[in-house]
């Protein structure tokens, strides 16, 4: 999940697969982390009405937060106390 947080925060949005393929996780873990973040009211999804059906996942304000929090703790934990 904090993954996803990070990943989002620097991205803006993503779809499902933009997040397999950046994060290193495969969709089993994937699909149930976003679930989760939704349910916590994190993330939102959009899907689109068109072929082939794409699912855009973003950040709430309140992920927004959360998501800033994630990326200074890591960079404190590399070394960029700066960033």
């Amino acid at each position: 999940m904090l993954q996803i947080l990070a990943y989002l925060f620097n991205k803006e949005k993503a779809n499902r697969t933009d997040l397999r393929e950046n994060i290193n996780a495969v969709m089993d873990t994937i699909y149930p982390a976003l679930e989760k973040l939704k349910s916590l009211g994190l993330t939102e999804e959009v899907v689109s009405n068109s072929f082939p059906r794409t699912v855009e996942v973003y950040l709430t304000e309140k992920g927004v937060r959360i998501a800033k929090r994630v990326h200074e703790i890591e960079n404190i934990l590399q070394g960029n106390n700066n960033k």
